[in-house]
């Protein structure tokens, strides 16, 4: 069964329960994964994180029921905002304009996503085509890495410069390997428009951290690796579609992540 069928089991669920608490941690659970690697499926996928997708889908709801007339402060509760206040700011920043400039006026929610093994994407009529190195399977031997991670509207500039900073205040060869992901963040952190991301630099067994970096032992595993032409020429496109490329290679190749399970 493919990646695609369980996440569109996910985007069911979540037009299914729109009104009810939905987390990562349940998302993943449901869809057979360990959280982290759910996470980055789901991103690759999609193109926002879970919980900016649930916060969106939500929110075109509520934008409907808000164009229905219904009193503010019951649609604010219903869709998980402790307050009318907070809805109304979060409402502005999704629509542009407060609540009530939207009574009576004519909306329909966006059909629900539909994910497809597509491997080009179209944005706007324009197919966007990237090139792509052949897939390789490469043992990394066990490593240790000095860690930092960062949740703000832009974290890998502000994580991967604090680690810069760390790695030549502590004499860490320049040439060290480097690896940088994302990372999951909350509901409440999404809706102000947050991201998180955690940047690793490979360093000797006996490196002292300070604070803001642990010091991590990576195990011995294998990985399929992949390279992309150019990917920060456009990296919102080519970056996920290097990830669901890979994720389709592994796919296809019977290989299951560190942490998945059997349905």
């Amino acid at each position: 069964m493919g990646y695609e069928v369980y996440l569109q089991k996910t985007i069911d669920h979540i037009e299914e329960n729109i009104r009810e608490p939905i987390t990562i941690e349940g998302c993943a659970e449901a869809a057979g994964f360990s959280k982290y690697h759910f996470y980055r499926l789901f991103t690759m996928y999609v193109g926002v994180p879970l919980m900016e997708y649930v916060r969106k889908r939500r929110m075109a709801y509520a934008m409907q029921e808000v164009s229905q007339g219904r009193r503010i402060l019951d649609i604010a509760l219903d869709y998980g905002y402790s307050s009318e206040r907070s809805f109304c700011r979060a409402f502005q920043r999704e629509f542009g304009d407060t609540p009530g400039k939207f009574r009576n006026r004519r909306y329909a929610v966006p059909q629900k996503l539909m994910v497809t093994g597509n491997k080009s994407i179209d944005r706007g009529g324009l197919k966007m085509e990237y090139t792509f190195s052949d897939v390789k399977v490469e043992k990394l031997e066990t490593m240790h890495v000095a860690s930092s991670r960062a949740i703000s509207p832009n974290p890998e500039e502000e994580v991967i410069d604090f680690m810069n900073r760390w790695r030549e205040s502590n004499h860490i060869d320049p040439l060290a390997r480097n690896f940088g992901f994302d990372i999951p963040v909350t509901e409440e952190q999404s809706s102000k428009g947050l991201r998180g991301y955690e940047y690793w630099v490979e360093v000797p067994e006996d490196t002292q951290v300070s604070e803001g970096v642990r010091l991590k032992k990576v195990e011995e595993a294998t990985y399929a690796i992949m390279r992309i032409t150019n990917p920060f020429s456009d990296p919102f496109e080519s970056i996920p579609a290097g990830w669901r490329k890979l994720a389709e290679w592994a796919n296809e190749h019977g290989y299951m992540p560190i942490g998945s399970q059997e349905t």
